[in-house]
């Protein structure tokens, strides 16, 4: 079988991908084929029997990043003060509007599911993570830095942008600021905190 890409620079990206950024060069545009990889990986990545559960909103327009920026909350920085959250500041802005389910699922959910209310939510749920880890490393390997952002009240943000369902999710993605520490933030300048990834146990059946 033919190698196409090699495994440590596959693993590189991984490690990489963990680590949010915070602070961004805005003096640089995202082209137009990386931003169309990125939507497309988004869009086509595996959900739950490939049920539509997102809407995605691709978003390059300061006013409206800067705005929703503004309405995030609930991080604090290394000297304890409350703060925005800065990775929504990147150069591109995912944002994920959940929508209402379709009639094939609703058929399956009743089915199936018994018309569970857990389950729908988690099968959605699942699916908005499934595609930010596809971005994720895909901006990654693309040389981006990205962060995701859930500190927010989803239906505020909704309603700020005119959309008509619950916003569960936002992803900055864009050019890193070289000059500083990825973990500053963006407009504060303050250091924001960092924890060190927990190891997952992994247990092999052969």
């Amino acid at each position: 079988m033919e190698v196409i890409f090699d495994h440590k620079d596959i693993k590189k990206s991984i490690i990489k991908s963990q680590h949010v950024q915070r602070c961004w060069d805005l003096s640089r545009e995202i082209p137009e084929e990386d931003i169309e990889l990125l939507v497309h990986a988004a869009t086509n990545c595996p959900s739950k029997q490939n049920f539509k559960f997102y809407k995605l909103h691709v978003i390059t327009n300061r006013d409206k990043i800067e705005k929703i920026h503004s309405m995030t909350e609930g991080l604090r920085n290394v000297e304890g003060e409350m703060s925005t959250n800065s990775q929504t500041l990147a150069n591109l802005l995912l944002v994920f509007e959940s929508v209402s389910p379709t009639q094939q699922f609703k058929d399956k959910w009743a089915l199936r599911d018994n018309s569970k209310d857990w389950v729908a939510v988690r099968d959605a749920d699942m699916a908005m993570g499934v595609a930010a880890g596809y971005v994720n490393v895909l901006a990654t390997m693309l040389g981006y830095g990205t962060g995701c952002c859930a500190c927010f009240d989803g239906m505020s943000v909704s309603k700020e942008l005119g959309f008509e369902n619950e916003v569960r999710l936002m992803m900055g993605i864009g050019f890193k600021d070289e000059t500083k520490n990825r973990r500053t933030h963006h407009l504060t300048g303050k250091m924001m905190g960092r924890r060190v990834k927990e190891p997952i146990e992994v247990e092999y059946h052969k």
